[in-house]
């Protein structure tokens, strides 16, 4: 990897167009003649590393809105063509080095990458993070530049091609799971593992630790990546490149996956720890995955309404939070609108609560999309779609005051706030739900995903993972284990009154999900 992190590193250097230097690391965008190079070819049909890449940074521009496929799409295409004419650039339809140099260099002069931020969006850890995360990177033959704590475009770049080399999704930001990574591909088992199992979860999902105690006692690597949706989930999943081995869906995207042929039947037989899943949250799980073939539970949780006490008394005076009204309605949501009102970026979360505040207590389809889609059309302007990994931040730092999300999401920032945030079932209908543990129909280390999972059973194991997350799982033996603050937070395990205005969260079928993924693209655009 040493040879492709200095070949990539010289072909961002030597742009012809990349003039002047970095606003970090001292890194300079060299003027020499660029290197020859391969570009992407034209093919629509063709996966790419490199229009992946380009879409990623399109998307990163509002130039794109399309989910990174590899392909030269029409849109992707159509978002070259804008970016070239904004930016007095030759017209191309082929992804070159020279054009997606082009791009960084508009991004870091646009949109303040030497702070780690873009946009605004906090996705970096601190300057102590980052340099470890650099030194971290130097050890592994990734020359991340100046050892300075800075985000420069030198350190982008040994990101990205750390991540390359893993197989993970890339974005060439150092984020906490990012940091994780290095640190466990460093000082864990490494390249002297035998097997590997391959783990993709929601973000900030997972207790560190538990990864590296797993990796201790069976020698085998863990590479662990992240999505941010159910939907994102199931496109990784059909991606091709190398296959994930345990998967995180949300229950009720299950029985779809299943019938797509994306999930593969679990070996229960092999499961030394199954005895200690809770029957109750088992049996709640079957609502979903009916023989419970494809799935077991990982963490529960609710959908409801999280709020910053002190802005929201400012705002509006006197106003009961417990109720999606506050969200949902836009004569109360504008007066939330000053200290900020958003709803989690999760449009199958989202939209069934929409229909509930229009008047469909009983998710039915077409009617309960129809009324989600008059309510959310109502909010344009006002309520603002807060991506999955921002969301906690931006509650824990007050960017919002009042905001539709998940439970243990609350619960994190609530820690991160120093208790100034509150969460509640609302009293006029959340939605309870689990996220599962699977394995793909394509996973290549089945036996090592089994192992990966009867580990997560053992309880404490998982008790570790609730009390860094927040969110309560499902084991019956795990309570001892689990820290006092967590498993008596009404947020983490809601009252028996709250948890009865809580409709479990629906199956969506092939419909449902095309009719949401419209209405969340005009809610969201």
């Amino acid at each position: 990897m040493k040879i492709r992190t200095l070949a990539l590193l010289t072909a961002l250097c030597c742009s012809g167009l990349m003039t002047g230097t970095a606003q970090a690391q001292g890194f300079v965008f060299g003027t020499a003649k660029p290197e020859a190079t391969t570009p992407a070819p034209a093919n629509p049909g063709a996966r790419n590393a490199k229009v992946e890449t380009a879409q990623r940074l399109l998307a990163r521009m509002g130039l794109l809105r399309e989910t990174p496929s590899g392909m030269l799409t029409p849109g992707t295409l159509e978002a070259i063509r804008t970016f070239s004419a904004q930016n007095g650039l030759a017209p191309t339809n082929q992804v070159s080095d020279t054009l997606l140099n082009a791009i960084r260099r508009v991004i870091w002069q646009t949109q303040n990458w030497s702070s780690g931020n873009y946009k605004g969006r906090e996705k970096l850890v601190d300057a102590a993070g980052l340099r470890e995360a650099q030194i971290l990177l130097g050890k592994l033959g990734f020359n991340a530049g100046p050892l300075d704590g800075t985000f420069g475009p030198q350190t982008q770049v040994a990101t990205e091609a750390f991540q390359e080399s893993q197989h993970v999704t890339v974005d060439g930001l150092i984020t906490a799971t990012v940091l994780m990574n290095l640190r466990r591909a460093v000082n864990g088992v490494g390249s002297s593992a035998k097997d590997t199992v391959r783990v993709l979860n929601w973000p900030d999902y997972i207790e560190p630790s538990v990864l590296q105690d797993f990796e201790k006692e069976h020698h085998i690597r863990v590479v662990y990546d992240i999505f941010s949706s159910n939907d994102d989930l199931q496109t990784k999943l059909r991606a091709g490149g190398t296959p994930y081995d345990v998967v995180f869906p949300t229950a009720n995207a299950v029985p779809a996956m299943a019938a797509k042929g994306l999930l593969g039947k679990l070996d229960k037989a092999s499961l030394k720890n199954l005895s200690n899943i809770d029957p109750r949250v088992d049996a709640t799980l079957r609502a979903w995955d009916k023989d419970g073939a494809y799935s077991l539970p990982y963490m529960w949780y609710t959908v409801g309404i999280a709020w910053n006490p002190k802005l929201t008394a400012k705002a509006y005076p006197g106003r009961a939070m417990d109720s999606l009204t506050n969200v949902f309605d836009p004569e109360v949501a504008r007066r939330f609108q000053s200290c900020g009102v958003g709803v989690v970026d999760s449009a199958t979360d989202v939209v069934p609560l929409a229909a509930m505040a229009g008047g469909q207590g009983k998710w039915d389809g077409k009617n309960s999309t129809n009324a989600a889609a008059q309510v959310l059309d109502r909010l344009a302007g006002i309520v603002k779609v807060i991506p999955t990994d921002q969301y906690i931040d931006a509650l824990a730092n007050g960017k919002i005051c009042v905001a539709i999300g998940f439970s243990g999401d609350a619960v994190q920032a609530q820690a991160k706030s120093r208790g100034a945030v509150e969460y509640r079932v609302p009293a006029d209908g959340g939605l309870l739900a689990i996220d599962a543990m699977a394995v793909p129909a394509n996973a290549k280390n089945k036996r090592e995903a089994h192992l990966f999972i009867d580990y997560l059973l053992r309880p404490q194991v998982i008790a570790k993972i609730s009390n860094t997350v927040g969110y309560a799982n499902a084991n019956l033996k795990a309570g001892e284990f689990m820290s006092e603050s967590v498993k008596s937070n009404p947020a983490v395990v809601p009252s028996t009154a709250s948890l009865s205005h809580s409709s479990p969260i629906p199956i969506l079928s092939e419909q449902d999900q095309q009719d949401i993924a419209r209405i969340w693209a005009r809610f969201s655009k």
